[in-house]
């Protein structure tokens, strides 16, 4: 469950690296303006998400691996 978690933050960060592109793409900048309002600067956001995700995958995978060792 943990990892599965991890996954949905890392999607949500991928998002928020590139909603500023996609705002773009679809004609609204200012969903842009919208979210920095709301969060702070985006790619900043998303990049701190996908890090957090990384470091929660590998530390859950350590730990299953360390249980299977040990019986």
């Amino acid at each position: 469950m943990t990892i599965a978690w991890s996954y949905c933050v890392a999607v949500a960060g991928a998002l928020a690296s590139t909603i500023d592109d996609l705002a773009d793409a679809l004609g609204n900048p200012d969903v842009k303006d919208q979210i920095s309002a709301a969060i702070g600067d985006v790619k900043t956001t998303g990049r701190i998400l996908l890090v957090i995700s990384v470091v929660t995958v590998i530390a859950r995978l350590r730990t299953l691996r360390r249980k299977d060792r040990c019986g």
